[in-house]
């Protein structure tokens, strides 16, 4: 996604906001001021606004271990230009992309302590809110439209709650794409011949599952590692989107892609409870509006992105199968959501297929 490259507002700005923290934001501070935050039952004292009672301009700290061009740098982009559009000023978002505050498992962490108020977080939510995974169920929607009404109906409402329970407002959805699959042995045709490849996978059991469907081995790498580990060959192969495969230069250490659509990657952006909670009605107002702006913005560049990347892929001389025989990816993936109820709840399934298409 390198149109977070052209985002005036976005990746210079966000870097210029990084660097002006300095030693203070580094992600063993955030960590330690964690511990200490939750001791004591307030924030972390890292980049306090004025004493209480004065004007304070409310600061939210934003972290995701994506690099620039990732869309979850679009995302925070748009959110912090709308929110600070709509507050006057008066709340300030900071953006620290790459990892600076730690992988996706310390981004929780943190927000849920509440040394940062925000973060963009992918399988790792399922260390908390494991019925997340409902997410990654393989074909689980028939189209991107059935997913985005469901997010904000029944299905979205079930899943915001869970959250919540666990420490998270949960305040984002980040489309990201259909996924693809790529390696480095051999062009990938059917379902057939995923066998005996070692394919990296996001800690996340849904994954590990879907994938061993297909007859693939599978080896968990965080997103921040993807690259070094293909490079490395630690694994032959991953699934990822388009826009990620190109985001994270992953065209430099892999052969082949395959269209195969088998999951629409969406992950969540996630708010500390205390720190929306401390928001008036009129700041929510605008802080919701935001993140359902970002939301919509960073869909339509997903959305053109997808097929963009395609070509974009090709000319780095990867090569790219468009047209892959993905009913014998659903045929072979078909079993996955019923044999595993733990992670594929059958009232959410039941809730998301009742979508309307």
């Amino acid at each position: 996604m390198d149109r977070a490259s052209d985002d005036k507002t976005g990746v210079g700005q966000t870097t210029r906001d990084a660097s002006a923290t300095g030693v203070r934001a580094t992600r063993r501070n955030v960590l330690r001021y964690a511990g200490a935050a939750a001791a004591a039952g307030v924030l972390s004292p890292l980049l306090a606004g004025p004493a209480r009672g004065q004007a304070a301009v409310k600061r939210i700290r934003f972290a995701h271990p994506a690099p620039a061009a990732h869309g979850w740098q679009i995302w925070a982009a748009q959110f912090k230009k709308t929110i600070e559009e709509k507050s006057g000023g008066k709340m300030q978002v900071q953006i620290f992309p790459n990892a600076q505050m730690g992988n996706e498992r310390d981004t929780a962490q943190a927000v849920r302590l509440g040394s940062l108020e925000m973060g963009a977080i992918g399988v790792g939510l399922m260390n908390w809110v494991p019925e997340m995974s409902i997410t990654d169920a393989p074909f689980l929607w028939k189209s991107r439209a059935q997913c985005v009404k469901a997010i904000s109906g029944p299905f979205g409402d079930d899943l915001r709650k869970r959250s919540l329970e666990k420490g998270f407002v949960l305040t984002g959805w980040t489309d990201l794409g259909f996924r693809s699959m790529t390696n480095n042995k051999r062009p990938i045709n059917s379902a057939a011949d995923m066998k005996d490849l070692k394919m990296r996978v996001p800690n996340s059991k849904a994954y590990i599952a879907m994938m061993q469907a297909t007859g693939a081995s599978t080896v968990a790498v965080d997103l921040s590692e993807l690259y070094l580990a293909l490079r490395q060959g630690v694994a032959d192969g991953q699934d990822t989107p388009t826009v990620v495969v190109k985001s994270n230069k992953l065209y430099e250490v892999q052969k082949y892609i395959s269209k195969t659509d088998h999951i629409l990657t969406t992950a969540y952006t996630v708010t500390n409870p205390k720190f929306y909670d401390g928001l008036s009605a009129e700041e929510k107002a605008q802080f919701n509006a935001a993140c359902v702006d970002a939301d919509a913005h960073l869909r339509q560049i997903t959305v053109k992105d997808e097929m963009d990347a395609f070509e974009f892929l090709k000319a780095q001389g990867m090569q790219a199968n468009l047209a892959p025989d993905v009913e014998s990816f659903r045929v072979a993936t078909a079993s996955v959501i019923e044999t595993n109820p733990e992670l594929f709840l059958p009232e959410l399934v039941k809730l998301a297929r009742a979508t309307p298409v």
